[in-house]
């Protein structure tokens, strides 16, 4: 059984998809969530989840911002257990069309808040052992996009930030996973999921024919922050219906 009664989680992108779900889960399986949101409307989202003085709303990108919201978590809730890096963007743009404004925005959102995030949590862990750390990565981080470089690329580095973050901090007792979700319904594949022609171009590729949920990989992001995972570290979870077992 997965629980995490008592145990104090961050989650930076906790306002929508994968973050919210992750933190509705948490908190129904007892933590103590916080985190970060980019507006007043995603505090919304996490009415009765997150109270308001641990939702911090934020460019993750700030990582002086980034520091002061895991700092204030921490003293609310008397330290950190668990992390998820759950923030961050897509723009479906050829590499030509990649200019190095987007290249740049791509990368430092979800790729170096990401490593931050990690960074600034890791003395905290390391107080209240075991402790574990989530990366959001992507299919995309293993097969590739032909209109997503910057994507991939950001995805694929999570890949490998985690496996050597993981032999890093493994004699400390602290746990590091990556999840890579393959098509799921939530904000950021909407406009996909909106153009029935790419829709169905993209379920054809999908064994199990849908797109999965932000539940589905909230569920798995649980599992690997609790002690159910206990003896997983430095691996890539990948969650995508099958399509990368093709």
């Amino acid at each position: 059984m997965i629980t995490l009664v008592n145990r104090s989680l961050f989650i930076s992108g906790a306002g929508t998809g994968i973050g919210l779900a992750t933190a509705r889960l948490a908190h129904s399986l007892g933590a103590m969530v916080s985190g970060t949101v980019f507006s007043d409307e995603q505090i919304r989202n996490l009415d009765g989840i997150v109270p308001i003085e641990r939702c911090f709303i934020m460019d993750v990108t700030d990582a002086f911002a980034l520091e002061c919201a895991v700092s204030e978590a921490a003293s609310a809730c008397g330290g950190i257990d668990g992390v998820m890096a759950s923030a961050g963007i897509i723009k479906l743009l050829t590499s030509e069309d990649t200019k190095p404004d987007d290249w740049a925005r791509i990368l430092d959102v979800n790729l170096t808040a990401s490593f931050n995030l990690a960074r600034l949590t890791i003395p905290y862990l390391r107080k209240r052992t075991p402790g574990s750390i989530v990366m959001i990565s992507s299919q995309i981080g293993l097969v590739g996009h032909r209109n997503a470089a910057a994507y991939a690329a950001s995805k694929s580095a999570i890949n490998g930030l985690a496996r050597s973050m993981a032999l890093e901090l493994a004699g400390v007792n602290i746990r590091v996973n990556a999840i890579a979700p393959g098509p799921i319904a939530t904000d950021m594949t909407a406009e996909t999921r909106a153009n029935k022609d790419r829709s169905n171009a993209l379920l054809k590729g999908i064994p199990l024919g849908r797109f999965g949920t932000a539940k589905e990989i909230a569920n798995l992001a649980a599992f690997l922050i609790s002690d159910a995972s206990s003896f997983m570290t430095g691996q890539v979870v990948v969650a995508d219906g099958g399509f990368t077992a093709q």
